[in-house]
């Protein structure tokens, strides 16, 4: 299974401003020497080897994240990174109308389905769209985000063959040679975790996720859900006092992520869902800062800890 990073920012959009553009090409000319930038293939070779929250960007699109497996596309939620996505797979099946990708979303705030009325494959004759949701309401609710009053093309308007999935709580889907299972997460409205599991190898999609009561047996549903999985995709936008300050606000912190994945013997923790109002200076340092809590309790040697970027790719 490949699992693809297209949007990975909570609540809402944040495009990297032109200030903040500039403040990186100074810090990377200021260490630059002549030898570095001499000709283009030095240039080059030079800003690759710059930090990556230096040389790009880790990303300012909200929540989508693919998982391609065989002939099957899987999509976890439908923020603003589904755009890029859908631009992506129109070059190959889903541009000829011959493509099926099922859409999976965890809940419908604003943040994780704005990007969905920009989904081209959604707009092609002979595409299937399916969208699977605990959520019975699901298509009221897409529906609604694409009312007139809110914007100009109705979700019936669009061409390919759009399906809804009812899911009941922690109902198994068979999708090709993987199989999908879904928890439900503590956040305002209700959102729910999925995990695909394919032979012995299972990916964890859990964003928009609160833990307040960190009891053993409160806990252990959680645990046993992430148990194992090579790639656990976690909700940490907020630090750990943000999240005591903001209870209820429904999202969590990457300490708390990496004593999960500590529990659930996790192969790689991913944080996810990056609060709008930190840069890529704070995300590298709360990286950096989580990854040393991580080599405190012992997790270093056994699970890696990655700050989820668009672009990002994984192989589970």
């Amino acid at each position: 299974m490949i699992v693809r990073f297209w949007g990975v920012r909570g609540s809402v959009p944040t495009p990297l401003g032109a200030q903040q553009l500039k403040e990186k090409i100074t810090w990377a000319l200021k260490r630059a020497s002549d030898r570095d930038i001499m000709d283009e293939r030095a240039a080059e070779h030079y800003v690759e080897g710059l930090p990556r929250h230096m040389k790009g960007t880790y990303g300012g699109n909200t929540s989508c994240v693919e998982l391609h497996s065989e002939d099957t596309t899987i999509i976890f939620d439908a923020g603003s990174g589904i755009r890029l996505l859908g631009q992506h797979l129109m070059d190959g099946r889903f541009g000829q109308g011959a493509g099926t990708a099922h859409l999976f979303l965890s809940h419908t705030h604003w943040d994780h389905i704005q990007g969905f009325p920009f989904f081209l494959p959604a707009h092609v004759p002979g595409n299937r769209i399916i969208i699977h949701s605990p959520h019975s309401d699901v298509e009221k609710r897409l529906s609604m985000q694409q009312d007139p009053w809110y914007f100009p093309v109705p979700l019936k308007a669009m061409h390919a063959d759009i399906e809804f999935v009812s899911l009941s709580e922690g109902q198994n889907v068979a999708i090709g040679h993987v199989n999908v299972t879904n928890i439900k997460l503590n956040h305002p409205g209700g959102s729910f975790g999925y995990r695909v599991r394919k032979q012995d190898a299972s990916f964890v999609y859990a964003t928009d996720t609160e833990f307040t009561n960190l009891s053993e047996s409160d806990m252990e549903k959680y645990i046993d859900f992430f148990s194992q999985a090579k790639v656990l995709v976690f909700d940490s936008q907020y630090t750990l006092r943000e999240a005591l300050e903001k209870e209820d606000w429904g999202h969590s912190s990457s300490l708390t992520g990496v004593d999960m994945a500590r529990d659930a013997g996790v192969k790689t923790l991913v944080l996810f869902h990056h609060e709008p109002t930190y840069d890529d200076n704070t995300l590298r340092d709360i990286l950096q800062r989580t990854r040393k809590y991580a080599e405190l309790q012992g997790l270093d040697q056994t699970c890696k800890v990655i700050m989820a970027y668009e672009g990002l790719e994984l192989v589970v």
